[in-house]
């Protein structure tokens, strides 16, 4: 059984998942962890065997594994609470995604740039199981090289260098990282010719991004999945394609909406997670989409996060946030108000971001345009807001947000002080 971690989580996520998963031996550079903290878990740190050039420590375990029957892989996905779970797959759930993947892009793309961790399960497959199967070259760097450092920072000139170095055929990105080869691209847009294949997924994806990508060259498609089905459940493609949508489920995959609209998937469904195991055919996705005639998928955000207004309106705050990546992409916001009368944007606080959400709220219908704006210096500096991971833990924000709202003094958190600005739903759009 193989356990990936990722080299962004934390160490206490690290530790987590290692007492977890109850492996045998930890290979790789695990100096960034405390040795006391390995020691713990039985972890002989001082005497490293070596794979190739990789260190390999052993760990002394007593207990008996109790993984699901079949398991192969234990991938553990990061959360918006911050707790690691263990998703159990079998070999033949890794496979079957591989070819589904592999014949969809067989004959578009024979050189892939591996830009997410490896550790991450669609990367895992799409830059090493996929190109296997289709005997087409993948090129796997460290992060220093690509730009990519931990799971939020990224450097675009690194990323522009490795570009002219490589010339990849296909990418797999988060819609973030889109951005950014959106920003390389208007600089120097002979950097993505080579490109004929451009997956994008790991949250909701803008339609306008899309756009923004197609005009500038760049052949992006919109993908969706999750590690409890094996990474991809559906995708769009040259062939089959919806702008604003996320594809048609692949083969192997069973998508319907339930009642309350949340996207349930069967075929190809994990065995469970750890000591866990899956109770239903129909997975619960925990994600709210629709699906037209055609069979293509649209998400609309996470079912949990569903904001309901004093006045009945549903909105999921993700739709919203897609929505202004596009206008404000290296200032994301976070979007409140459940159960109040107008919805509350957090934002920092930059030369243009009133103009910016403005011209944001004029593509909105009424009901989902922001009316109050709490503009921060860096509100990624607001710790309890975050998980280890840069997750939003929304419901502390909300509650934050409630308070700052109802105070009569002036406005400050962690530190910091906070500038409220009340728009009408009429605010002119400057030049």
């Amino acid at each position: 059984v193989v356990v990936p971690v990722p080299t962004f989580f934390s160490e206490q996520q690290v530790l987590h998942t290692l007492e977890q998963s109850d492996v045998d031996a930890l290979i790789g550079d695990w100096t960034t962890i405390r040795s006391d903290a390995l020691q713990a878990l039985g972890v002989q740190i001082s005497t490293p065997e070596y794979l190739v050039n990789l260190p390999v420590y052993r760990r002394a375990s007593t207990a008996q594994h109790a993984y699901l029957a079949g398991t192969g892989k234990i991938t553990f996905t990061s959360g918006s609470t911050g707790q690691p779970k263990g998703v159990c797959l079998s070999h033949e759930h890794i496979s079957i995604v591989a070819q589904s993947l592999a014949d969809c892009v067989n004959g578009i793309a024979e050189t892939h740039l591996v830009l997410l961790p490896l550790s991450t399960l669609l990367e895992n497959i799409t830059g090493i199981y996929v190109p296997i199967l289709l005997g087409a070259t993948s090129h796997i760097l460290p992060g220093q090289r690509t730009g990519l450092m931990g799971s939020s920072q990224f450097d675009p000139q690194r990323f522009a260098q490795t570009l002219a170095i490589i010339q990849p055929e296909s990418l797999v990105l988060t819609p973030a990282l889109l951005l950014a080869l959106i920003h390389v691209a208007k600089l120097q847009p002979a950097l993505v010719t080579s490109l004929t294949f451009v997956a994008v997924g790991g949250a909701r994806v803008s339609s306008q991004l899309i756009q923004a990508a197609h005009a500038l060259g760049i052949p992006a498609f919109e993908g969706y999945g999750l590690s409890e089905c094996g990474s991809v459940v559906c995708l769009n493609t040259p062939a089959s394609m919806k702008a604003g949508s996320c594809g048609k489920p692949l083969p192997h995959s069973e998508v319907r909406i339930a009642e309350d609209g949340e996207l349930l998937v069967k075929g190809n469904v994990a065995l469970g997670y750890l000591n866990e195991p899956f109770q239903s055919e129909w997975l619960a996705t925990g994600d709210l989409a629709q699906m037209d005639e055609q069979g293509f998928i649209t998400l609309s955000g996470r079912k949990k996060n569903l904001i309901v207004t004093a006045y009945g309106r549903n909105i999921s705050p993700e739709w919203i946030e897609s929505e202004a990546l596009a206008l404000l992409p290296m200032t994301p916001l976070i979007i409140t108000g459940d159960g109040e009368q107008a919805l509350c944007a957090v934002v920092r606080n930059t030369e243009d971001v009133l103009n910016k959400v403005t011209q944001l709220n004029a593509l909105l219908p009424d009901y989902a345009r922001i009316r109050t704006l709490l503009l921060l210096e860096n509100p990624n500096a607001i710790p309890h807001w975050y998980t280890d991971n840069g997750k939003v833990k929304r419901n502390e924000v909300e509650a934050s947000v409630k308070q700052l709202l109802e105070s009569h003094g002036g406005l400050s958190l962690a530190g910091q002080s906070i500038e409220r600005i009340d728009l009408p739903f009429s605010h002119p759009i400057s030049a």
